[in-house]
């Protein structure tokens, strides 16, 4: 009904950083026959949901999204391997990220938060960032590193108010009407 993937358990190794590194092939498939490779020695880091989101929606590395994660984080080159991703492909990425979510154990209700989040990096992926040498982290001082960058803030209310209009359709299986609601709010 939502696909399957290769293995249980892909396995992985720490790199440094956030970074993983896929040790052997792992795929999924989706609902529609469709085969998403993650090669080995991929690089995995999760940053397909912007990292000011994780402590909403809970870290890549581990839990029911993490092998979602995996596949999504290669299609659409968050391993630094594929720099030609187009919006289009990117979009498709994310559907299947919400069918390899609803595969890997996630509910109705956590799958379409998520597929909300990946939605809003694909859309920040194609942003400027406000972050700059002159505030690299060698310049922060203490009180920076506690309080949230305006880019972070802006993320974090953008993620807010599209899963408040999105409240209605959070338990219904229907990513495609999500998927309008959000293009409202990221136009």
């Amino acid at each position: 009904m939502h696909g399957h993937f290769s293995d249980e358990q892909p396995l992985t190794r720490w790199s440094g950083n956030c970074n993983m590194i896929l040790i052997e092939e792992f795929t999924y498939t989706d609902p529609q026959g469709k085969c998403w490779k993650a090669p080995a020695k991929s690089i995995i880091n999760g940053a397909s949901i912007p990292r000011e989101l994780w402590s909403i929606v809970g870290s890549p590395y581990v839990g029911s999204y993490r092998r979602a994660s995996i596949v999504h984080d290669v299609a659409v080159g968050e391993n630094n391997t594929q720099t030609n991703v187009t919006q289009q492909e990117r979009k498709a990425a994310d559907k299947m990220f919400y069918y390899a979510c609803r595969c890997g154990g996630c509910g109705i209700l956590e799958a379409n938060i998520l597929y909300i989040g990946v939605c809003l990096g694909t859309w920040k992926s194609g942003l400027p960032s406000l972050w700059n040498e002159k505030i690299a982290p060698s310049r922060l001082n203490p009180k920076d590193i506690l309080s949230e960058s305006p880019e972070e803030q802006y993320t974090r209310s953008k993620f807010a108010a599209i899963v408040m209009d999105c409240e209605s359709l959070l338990n219904c299986e229907d990513p495609d009407q999500i998927q309008e609601i959000i293009q409202k709010h990221l136009q």
